[in-house]
């Protein structure tokens, strides 16, 4: 994966916006994801992005930024049915205090931004109609944690990327996550792209190099 100065200057930039006050909330596990998203979603260029999972508004916000920042255009679309925070994940350490991030306050801070950013609220499965026809250059799944919704999730965005994928939360505290992840890598048009904390993206099936090259010198 190409590295680019802008995802980490995006991330950064989201990070401190919400430790400063300036935006509501909190990014997920204090964005430690948030330059890996960004990365993944310049290397796929220009196009839509969409996310599964939005909350505060961090990732979302955070990709969008990255792409304006790199001259990529595309927007940014959330699927989150704001539910009682964190129903269905796996509680680690005192997550109980923290504050119940709802759609008027991640509306907020997105229009704050002047970003490109849409929110369907709704819950990713059954997937909504309104998107379902729409192709997307990347995609981000942190929604629900548990059972059997992450790889439903991957499978359904996968019907929709042309690129990549990211997942967030590959680690022991969610091993059905982690089960996803193991169980979408060994589909044949999904290769394991990219891992780094607990941040893990997929790229596309591509043609092998043999078949590329001869398409090349059939059309000279």
């Amino acid at each position: 994966m190409k590295l680019f100065d802008e995802a980490f200057q995006a991330a950064a930039t989201v990070v401190n916006a919400y430790s400063q006050g300036e935006l509501e909330g909190y990014p997920a596990d204090q964005g430690v994801s948030l330059p890996w998203l960004c990365q993944m979603a310049i290397n796929a260029g220009a196009g839509d992005h969409l996310e599964i999972g939005t909350s505060w508004g961090a990732s979302a916000i955070a990709v969008a930024l990255a792409k304006k920042m790199a001259g990529l255009p595309g927007k940014v679309w959330c699927i989150d049915p704001y539910e009682k925070e964190r129903e269905f994940v796996t509680k680690i350490g005192n997550l109980d205090n923290l504050p119940t991030a709802t759609i008027g306050k991640a509306r907020n801070n997105i229009k704050k931004t002047e970003l490109d950013i849409q929110i369907i609220r709704a819950k990713s499965q059954p997937f909504p109609e309104r998107l379902a026809d729409m192709r997307f250059a990347s995609a981000y799944v942190d929604g629900a944690h548990v059972g059997e919704t992450p790889y439903l999730d991957l499978v359904e965005v996968g019907k929709r990327v042309d690129y990549y994928i990211g997942i967030d939360n590959y680690e022991e505290g969610y091993p059905d996550v982690m089960d996803a992840v193991h169980k979408f890598m060994v589909r044949p048009d999904w290769n394991l792209y990219f891992k780094n904390f607990v941040f893990c993206s997929f790229r596309r099936e591509a043609p092998p190099r043999g078949m590329v090259m001869a398409h090349r010198l059939e059309h000279q």
